[in-house]
């Protein structure tokens, strides 16, 4: 069961490492014994047999805050989460609330809004110059806008350049690149006729330009 959040997140909090790492790890290292080294691979929490801990609210506060200091100095190449590898009672209200702590450390300092363990688009660690497809903005035309039920088919016809075919005749036929076809469509996005016309555009490149 998680901990309740016993912090106000920061979403970049590399600034507040250099103060309060080196403090916050110490305070909660003393109250609840868990050992934690960064540069140890990534391993499953061992729970110690016959350790019990006893803490009150104070005491869950600064070993959720520890906790999060610690995410966040372990995040390894930046860019995904890590696990700890603690020693402790993994049943104490102390341990479970460092353990909360780097949870949420590691997510607020990644960006990873759902937390879920990956940054996707659209979440605040998401630099569309680094990730995904690394194009900003709006990348298709203006009939995508209305169209809710297929907008991923709409941004996907946008995006094929044109191309030519030759049928059994030997007659060549030339087609123009996405953007061009979605602008000849005189249907209204959103309708089920606009949704035909780009199932129809689809269906014809993956005829004539897919094994």
């Amino acid at each position: 069961m998680r901990m309740p959040r016993l912090l106000a997140r920061n979403p970049r909090p590399a600034a507040l490492l250099a103060a309060g790492l080196a403090t916050a790890l110490l305070g909660a290292a003393a109250a609840l014994g868990p050992t934690v080294d960064a540069d140890t691979p990534a391993a499953t929490p061992k729970a110690h047999p016959a350790a019990t801990v006893t803490v009150d609210t104070a005491d869950l506060v600064a070993a959720y805050n520890g906790g999060w200091m610690a995410g966040v100095a372990a995040l390894g190449d930046g860019s995904k989460p890590t696990y700890p590898d603690v020693v402790a009672d993994g049943s104490a209200p102390g341990t479970v609330a460092w353990m909360d702590g780097w949870t949420d450390g590691q997510a607020d300092a990644l960006g990873d809004d759902n937390r879920d363990g990956v940054v996707d688009e659209d979440e605040s660690g998401w630099d569309c110059h680094t990730m995904g497809n690394r194009k900003c903005g709006p990348t298709v035309p203006a009939q995508r806008l209305g169209e809710l039920d297929f907008a991923d088919l709409c941004a996907t016809v946008a995006e094929c350049p044109a191309y030519a075919w030759t049928d059994a005749d030997g007659t060549p036929h030339s087609v123009a690149a996405g953007r061009e076809l979605l602008t000849r469509i005189t249907a209204v996005p959103g309708t089920e006729e606009f949704a035909a016309a780009l199932f129809a555009l689809d269906t014809q490149w993956a005829q004539h330009n897919e094994d």
